[in-house]
């Protein structure tokens, strides 16, 4: 079945919606997805992965085998994933261009919206998109030369836009329209906020400063006691991410040698990724990782 096949059978497709991420300069990537087996609706992937079911990378025979990172716009690799080989695949958006604010009514996201529109003003009018778990991801474009991070509420105490509200920004990726939630539901755009209808908008400057303020109170005390926060947790969802993270941080610290970090990486994925990755996967990130630092130490030693 050819492309164009797909698409006339199946006109909201994830390969439609793929093309249109692409073309606004967005990468994009397989994800799971349900399947219906013995009367059940489980994860493509075959295993009990828990919150990650239909949301994890679609790192079969090949296919996106480190997750965002292998996020494209090319026109042809789409085509291959989402027209012919598994065009059934969930839709991943790499959100290193984005800053996506993750609603969650179920953990309080709606109310903590609320108070901080209260505090600030409505929030400019941009791409939003209801999430198959009856959540919301409101959308907007990442601040120039201003690195925004992912957040996840539950893994703090006191959350930069409060409970039940994550980020997904540089380093993580959104499952899109038009993919299926494990539960049934789908993903879609809200009728308001189409891209077809309305631009993205750059993110409020008082949501990137909430997103980025630091304490100046103890400085590098704050820094390290967010870290050890942030390494000691468990991590279900985004575990690719996480490991990446990590063997960033590790490489960074100048008197451990490589192989020992990667020791260290596997020991880390093994404590704290629920599942853990596939040790072949958390090489492949390492490796990834390794190229990118060495360009880093080159150019910041030109």
């Amino acid at each position: 079945m050819s492309a164009a096949d797909v698409l006339a059978l199946h006109p909201d497709s994830a390969l439609l919606h793929a093309r249109a991420w692409a073309r606004h300069g967005h990468g994009v990537f397989p994800l799971h997805y349900p399947v219906t087996h013995d009367g059940q609706t489980v994860c493509s992937c075959g295993t009990l992965c828990g919150k990650q079911a239909a949301k994890h990378p679609y790192a079969v025979r090949g296919f996106a085998p480190h997750g965002h990172l292998d996020a494209t716009v090319s026109t042809s690799l789409i085509e291959r994933w989402f027209g012919l080989c598994i065009p059934e695949a969930n839709l991943g958006v790499s959100t290193q261009r984005l800053v996506v604010v993750d609603v969650d009514p179920r953990d309080g996201g709606d109310e903590s919206l609320k108070k901080l529109e209260a505090e600030h003003g409505e929030l400019p009018l941009t791409w939003r998109a209801l999430t198959g778990g009856g959540g919301e991801h409101i959308i907007y474009a990442a601040p120039n030369g201003v690195a925004v991070g992912n957040v996840v509420a539950k893994q703090m105490t006191d959350p930069p836009l409060g409970p039940g509200i994550d980020v997904r920004a540089r380093g993580g990726y959104i499952v899109a329209p038009p993919s299926r939630h494990i539960s049934g539901g789908v993903y879609a755009w809200s009728v308001d906020h189409h891209p077809a209808d309305i631009p993205l908008a750059p993110v409020p400057d008082w949501l990137a400063d909430r997103l980025t303020a630091r304490s100046t109170n103890g400085g590098k005390a704050h820094d390290l006691a967010t870290w050890a926060a942030w390494a000691a947790a468990i991590y279900v969802e985004y575990r690719d991410a996480a490991v990446a993270r990590m063997a960033g941080k590790l490489l960074r610290a100048v008197s451990l040698d490589p192989d020992y970090v990667l020791i260290l990486l596997h020991a880390w994925n093994r404590s704290h990724c629920d599942p853990p990755l596939p040790a072949d996967e958390v090489e492949d990130i390492f490796n990834r990782i390794c190229k990118r630092e060495a360009k880093r130490w080159e150019a910041d030693n030109a």
